[in-house]
């Protein structure tokens, strides 16, 4: 498990450098080429595991292989976030990124269920047989339909470090992005910390673990949308703080977890933290960044994204560890991160935030 742990480490420190280089490569080349050679490249890497684990090749080999097949897929997020702020006029842009949330989720809801069933009748290297036919779909879609947003005129043709020193310089975006990774620090305890606490410390199933998560999917599935439509017209720092310090309720709820009623509540509050901030906050990020820019500004938002998410199991490892038996410390401090973000939001937004004519 610790070598395991380390691979997971790695992959995420790599995909998060690769969300900068991808955002790069989408402003010089183009962000239609950009998902066509990654969607390509992904149903080789598909094809090329279910090979390696029919033959039993060596771990190391599998490992290379999945690593390689993430960074694919993860190097395209901030070209999907580019292309969505490229087609969406700005008034319905916070719309349009509530429905990406909606699709991303529903994608992570199905696929491991389909996945479990599927190995009930099939082995390992058939499941990455039907992934690479799944990924095929998005890959047509995206060759015969999808127009390329980026003009000859907006695209740039140096790609260099010196292009990140360029998003350093503004002062305003580094702050946003800090503070997001703040939030998502005392958010990203979904899968580690609240896992470990609610089976081993509360006493929880594992079965009502998941209905938890399950609970979390269904309102960002059911209430992503409307409640994007809710908060478009709404200033959009005040609907970042109003996302952290609902974060801030659902982590510090969980303080007071005895009785499973109790975790539906926190993980309600969490989730409805979730919905209100993550559209608004790439709709934020396309507001600041100058269109020939948006893939590197998008790229630098989803290093800040993965850092965040992998840096919260780590804090919130510790914590358990520290206070094994004050559950208060535990999720207090983790709220704290949520609620220091949500007066950070406010302060950046009255300081800094400008509203793009």
């Amino acid at each position: 498990m610790t070598i395991i742990g380390l691979i997971v480490l790695f992959i995420g420190v790599v995909s998060a450098l690769s969300q900068v280089y991808g955002g790069m490569l989408t402003d010089r080349f183009g962000r239609k080429p950009l998902l066509v050679w990654s969607m390509l490249f992904s149903c080789i890497t598909f094809v090329m595991l279910a090979f390696f684990i029919k033959i039993a090749a060596p771990t190391w080999i599998l490992i290379a292989v999945f690593i390689a097949s993430y960074v694919l897929m993860t190097l395209i997020r901030p070209t999907l976030s580019t292309t969505v702020a490229d087609l969406t006029p700005r008034e319905k842009l916070t719309k349009a990124y509530g429905v990406l949330k909606v699709g991303i989720n529903v994608g992570w809801a199905f696929g491991p269920a389909i996945g479990g069933y599927f190995l009930t009748v099939a082995s390992y290297e058939w499941l990455f047989m039907l992934a690479t036919l799944t990924a095929l779909i998005p890959l047509l879609i995206t060759v015969l339909l999808l127009k390329e947003s980026l003009t000859d005129s907006d695209r740039k043709a140096v790609i260099a470090i010196k292009n990140i020193g360029e998003v350093v310089k503004n002062r305003s975006f580094m702050i946003y992005v800090v503070i997001t990774f703040l939030l998502l620090i005392g958010f990203g305890q979904m899968l580690s910390t609240l896992s470990v606490y609610s089976v081993d410390f509360v006493g929880f199933t594992t079965a009502q673990y998941g209905s938890l998560l399950t609970l979390n999917g269904i309102i960002v599935v059911l209430l992503q949308y409307p409640m994007a439509a809710a908060t478009s017209n709404r200033s959009r720092y005040k609907v970042l703080v109003a996302g952290s310090l609902l974060v801030f309720v659902g982590l510090v709820i969980f303080s007071w977890v005895g009785s499973y009623t109790l975790a539906i509540l926190a993980m309600v509050m969490l989730s409805f933290g979730e919905i209100t901030f993550s559209p608004v906050a790439l709709s934020v990020v396309s507001d600041i960044a100058p269109k020939n820019r948006r893939g590197l500004y998008m790229g630098t938002f989803s290093l800040s994204e993965t850092l965040g998410h992998s840096t919260g199991p780590l804090v919130g490892g510790i914590l358990l560890d520290l206070f094994p038996s004050e559950p208060i410390f535990i999720w207090a401090g983790l709220g704290a991160f949520a609620l220091v973000a949500a007066i950070s939001f406010l302060w950046w937004g009255k300081k800094f935030y400008k509203t793009p004519d």
